[in-house]
């Protein structure tokens, strides 16, 4: 069990859901007077809170969605000594929570979150063209999928779930041209006309999209997925593919892997980060292996 945990919530993580969650998580804490619990009052709030845990935490624990653990992560990485992260996904997407194997149920989750058990966790390392940078966690992409993560940006409520993702993608489709993509990975170049390309460091993204099969979390690389030049009926059949993660079957689609990627194309083509809208190319992204650890379920002993 951690000593002295900082409990970061957003109220606004899962439409509200985990808002819900506040007086569950302030009983569950009430036997542990040295534990700390904040909820966040704005964007950027969780990445504050997580960057002073350093010396003061040595697990701090994100309720809410992916977004909210990109910006715990995002406090905790260069921290000395570094806390872990626990997390309790109670988000849209969960993406993260999925590629590791947690559950959903936030009792399960909670229980996880606050034990001793853990593993390192690779992060990416983004920076964009104005110079801006950012650790992700799950997964980046460039083209329609970015467009689709802007577009989710402005939604809420019930349009920030599942549902609301699909009918965005579905309406994004509609008005999407496919772009031109220059990749650099590991210093080998190469340029398409693709839909979109993702850099994944687990296998989830998009609210449950299997994106790269096999990626792990903690295995030194990066994962690209390529979808090439498509038609909007072609991307419209391969969506459920997406969820199986039988995509990479496609003729049009290329797998690869590699630490270093750099990616030009088209002026306005645009970027997220776990779903966080990340302005347009160009991106630069790097990875670091096991940059920080994440509370993770009791492995038993081998043999």
């Amino acid at each position: 069990m951690p000593n002295a945990p900082l409990v970061i919530l957003n109220p606004v993580a899962g439409g509200g859901r985990a808002g819900r969650l506040a007086g569950w998580v302030s009983e569950r804490l009430a036997a542990r007077p040295d534990a700390r619990f904040e909820i966040t009052r704005r964007a950027g709030h969780a990445e504050e809170l997580a960057a002073g845990a350093a010396g003061r935490h040595d697990r701090v624990i994100a309720v809410g969605g992916d977004g909210t653990i990109q910006e715990v992560m995002n406090g905790l990485v260069n921290g000395e000594p570094a806390a872990s992260i626990g997390i309790v996904p109670v988000g849209s997407g969960n993406d993260l929570a999925r590629s590791l194997g947690l559950p959903r149920d936030p009792a399960v989750a909670w229980t996880i979150a606050m034990g001793s058990a853990d593993q390192p966790l690779d992060l990416a390392h983004a920076t964009a063209g104005d110079g801006r940078t950012r650790w992700f966690g799950s997964a980046g992409g460039i083209g329609f999928d970015a467009q689709v993560a802007a577009a989710m940006a402005t939604r809420s409520g019930w349009q920030r779930g599942q549902a609301g993702y699909l009918l965005t993608t579905l309406a994004e489709l509609r008005r999407f041209s496919n772009r031109r993509i220059e990749l650099t990975i590991d210093g080998v170049p190469r340029e398409t006309r693709a839909l979109f390309a993702a850099i994944a460091n687990g296998e989830y993204y998009g609210g449950g999209m299997r994106i790269a099969p096999g990626a792990a979390v903690d295995d030194g690389m990066l994962d690209v997925c390529i979808v090439g030049d498509v038609s909007r009926l072609t991307a419209l059949r391969q969506l459920a593919n997406l969820y199986r993660g039988t995509h990479v079957d496609h003729p049009q689609v290329e797998m690869a892997q590699g630490h270093t990627i750099e990616v030009d194309g088209d002026a306005g083509t645009l970027t997220h980060l776990d779903g966080e809208p990340f302005g347009s190319l160009p991106l630069s992204v790097r990875l670091r292996p096991a940059a920080i650890r994440v509370a993770s379920r009791a492995r038993g002993p081998v043999g």
